[in-house]
This record gives C-alpha cells, structure tokens and sequence, in this order.
C-alpha cells in the first residue's frame, strides 16, 4: 500500500487529532490487533459481539503507532498518534475508496446466489495469465472484508476482481462506492437469504444494487438464462447489458459441452466466434463460472490459449470442491456453504464422477436461513440426491427432511444430529471404492468429518 500521511487522513475522514505526531505516514491498515505490523494504521471496529477499542494497546505493541477511535477516553498509550471520528467503520470505508480511487486500475464486482466466489476465482486465474491482478482472499466480501481488500491495491495492479456478499437489502449498497466498478457480474438469482429477505424478487433487487453506480461506458454481465436477470437486457439503463448462458441468445453462449468425471469440454460462441476449451471440475454449473471467466478474458483482450491457461490453473477457495484422495476413496470436500442449487451442482458432480467409483455417498447438511421455505427445499434437495446418490447421510434437523425426500426404498439412508455425527456414521459405513460427496451450510461444520474419513477420530 502507498503511503497515506497523517493530515490526508484528518482530511479524509474528516478527523480530530486527539494526540501524538502528525509527521507521520500510514503504509498498511488493519482491524485485528493480532496483525497489525510497523507503519499500520489500526481502526478498531465496533462489532455485536466485540469492541475493537479494547485492543488499541495490543495495537501499539505490535507496532501500530496510528489509530483511529470513535470512543473518547484517555486509555491511549503515550507514543500513538490518535485520531477521533464518528464512525470508525464509515471512515475505513471512506479511506478505501480515496485509496482505490489513487488508481486507473479496472475493478470487476461480482455477487449471486450460488457460485460468487468460484466465479470470482475463476475471473482472476484468467486474467492474471495476463494482468497484475488483485482478488479478494477468503470470505472478505461484506463491508468489513471489502475495505481491506482494497487497501492492497498498489501501483501494479492492473484489474481487481471483488467479491460482493449480502445478507440484507442494501448491504451491497454499503460498499459499491468505494469499489466503483467498471463491469459488475451477477451469477444468478437462487433462494440464498429467502429467510431474510421472503422473495426471489427482492434477493433480485438486492443483488442489482452492484450495478447502481455503472456509467454509460459500464458493463454489466449476467446470467441471461436466469428468469430474473434476463430482465435487465429489456430494461432502459445507463449501462450496457451482456448477457452469458446456454440457452436462447446471448453474447457468450455455449454452444456444445460435456460433463464427465475428468470435468468439462466445451464448445462457445463469443460474439459470433466459436472456441473450444476445458475445465478440470464436471458440473453444468461450472459452465456458468466458466462462461464469466471467458467472457472478461476476451473483453480484456485475451487469447484462446491464454484464457484456457487460466482455466487450467484454477484452484477452488478452502473447503469449495476440495477433492482428494484418501487410499481408494475419493472425496469431494464442498462443505463452504449450501443453498439448493449449489446442493443440486455438488450432487451432479457427485454423479458424474461416480462413473469410476463403486458407489457414491452423499453427507448433506442443513441449509440455513431458508426461513419457512427449508422444509420444503430440503425435501426436493432430497428428492434429487435419490438421483444422483447411492448412500444418502443427511445432518441436522432439516437434514431430516433431506432424508424424507431421499426415501428409504432407493437405497441406504441415514439420519444424524451433527457433524461428528455425520463422521461417525461415514467411519463405519465407507469402504474401498466409494466416492463421498459433503455438502452444507458453513454452520454446520461438517468440514469436520473429513477427520474421520482419513482415521484421524
């Protein structure tokens, strides 16, 4: 990160300095005490479940010698210079959007139900076959996480790929001005949130709000095959609308693929140019991931081979279709989160690669903040794991009405109350052959099983 001196962050944030040198310059911020580094400025959030103020001291030890602080008191230590705003949350992410506005660099926001961060990954292993390209890390992706990721942009990037979460109507609207993008991609519009926000129309409108500061040079690039978003290319704007999808006509559309346990081949039209290329993970969802990936490759000016090469060098985020191999068992570890169509593209995956395995078994666990639409949703994720799966272990209260739509008569079914549960049952039941699928909402854990599927429980 370049420099920020003391007086343009009294500037920016509109701050009083409390104490300490004004001589100084900032060369990194940060909201964990634990990492703060020399030349850090610490801003210390005010969360529900903790108050960042508390470990302003910790700060100073580690190095941190500039902090700012919403709370007057006269707990600061000696030597750090202090600064007062009102809001230490509005002011980091005042300060990240001064900062990502310090560059001509091209920013991509991407958000969805389903697929967000794979497709964000995807985006990324593609265009740094080519650019200096910033992404953002883990599950950085509200207004706490966006910031930071901001912040390590430097003189050398060349595009930024965002990732952009949202639990409620207008969460995105909370960050979009400090990421200003120049393309925002929607992946699809699914029940993700339909807790929170009680319909798909209003999970639409909360996902758009990432195109609402898109100029007339500005693209938006969407999953055209999605009832909701095909809308938008009927729609007056101020932005142009591009549209990605397997059916109908769109400006990326795939022409011809196949999905087999080795993963995808397929064939694409861009703008009236067929290709041909493939990717290391089956599943017609992946198609859609890949679409994007392939489609800002050729915005970007990017060749076949150099798109191809970054679909190649792909690798998922933790605990997102994590395969490996435990003696002759394979596993797909994809137990990041869930909703029902990333449970309907894990299962598909999970039958497509069974092809070469004896049997197939699925761990599926409650998706959360399904509201009154859980039991229901659960029931068909159910339904279709009968078609896709041999053995079915279903985790959680919802998990079982996973198994009621499984039904006993297609094969072996189980019901557990959690994660170590769900291990114990897999423990007992696996054998040489099998390839496992795990699949859940993150508040499961059921990353946890992994331990007895390797014998480390």
């Amino acid at each position: 990160m370049e420099s920020i001196t003391i007086d343009e962050i009294l500037e920016i944030t509109r701050g009083e300095l409390l104490q300490g040198k004004t001589d100084l310059e900032i060369t990194g911020v940060a909201i964990d005490s634990r990492i703060v580094r020399p030349g850090d400025l610490y801003i210390p959030i005010v969360g529900e479940n903790n108050n960042g103020h508390v470990f302003i001291v910790k700060a100073c030890e580690n190095g941190g010698l500039v902090t700012l602080t919403q709370e007057r008191h006269e707990a600061f230590p000696a030597d750090m210079t202090v600064i007062f705003v009102t809001s230490t949350l509005e002011a980091m992410k005042t300060l990240a959007a001064f900062h990502r506005h310090r560059y001509e660099v091209s920013v991509i926001a991407i958000t969805g139900s389903s697929g967000k961060t794979t497709t964000k990954d995807l985006v990324a292993a593609v265009l740094s076959q080519k650019y200096n390209t910033l992404k953002t890390q883990g599950n950085f992706n509200n207004e706490y996480g966006i910031p930071q990721t901001l912040f390590h942009l430097n003189p050398e990037h060349e595009i930024a790929v965002i990732e952009m979460g949202m639990d409620h109507t207008g969460d995105i609207t909370k960050s979009i001005h400090e990421v200003d993008p120049e393309i925002g991609v929607i992946t699809n519009i699914g029940l993700a949130h339909i807790e929170t926000l009680k319909t798909q129309e209003n999970i639409f409108l909360a996902k758009k709000e990432i195109l609402q500061t898109l100029g007339n040079e500005n693209i938006a690039l969407v999953n055209g095959d999605d009832p909701f978003l095909v809308k938008l290319r009927d729609e007056a704007h101020n932005f142009k609308v591009k549209t990605f999808g397997i059916h109908g006509k769109h400006n990326l559309k795939v022409l011809d693929y196949d999905s087999h346990s080795r993963g995808l081949n397929m064939t694409v039209n861009w703008e009236g140019q067929q290709e041909s290329y493939v990717f290391n993970y089956p599943g017609e969802h992946n198609l859609y991931n890949c679409m994007v990936a392939i489609w800002l490759g050729h915005y970007y000016h990017m060749t076949q081979m150099e798109i191809q090469k970054g679909l190649t060098a792909f690798v998922p985020s933790q605990n997102r279709m994590n395969i490996f191999y435990v003696g002759e068992m394979k596993v797909i570890n994809d137990s990041y989160n869930a909703n029902p169509d990333a449970m309907k593209g894990a299962l598909d995956v999970l039958s497509t690669m069974k092809t070469d395995y004896k049997r197939s078994i699925a761990i599926l666990g409650d998706m959360l903040e399904m509201g009154d639409h859980g039991p229901a949703a659960h029931f068909k994720t159910g339904e279709y794991a009968r078609t896709r799966a041999d053995v079915l272990i279903g985790v959680g209260p919802l998990g079982a009405e996973i198994c009621r739509g499984y039904g006993s008569e297609a094969g072996l079914v189980y019901h557990v109350a959690d994660a170590a549960a769900a291990g114990q049952c897999i423990a007992s039941i696996m054998t040489t052959g099998d390839i496992i699928l795990i699949k859940a909402s993150r508040g499961m854990g059921l990353e946890k099983t992994i331990d007895y599927i390797k014998g480390e429980k």
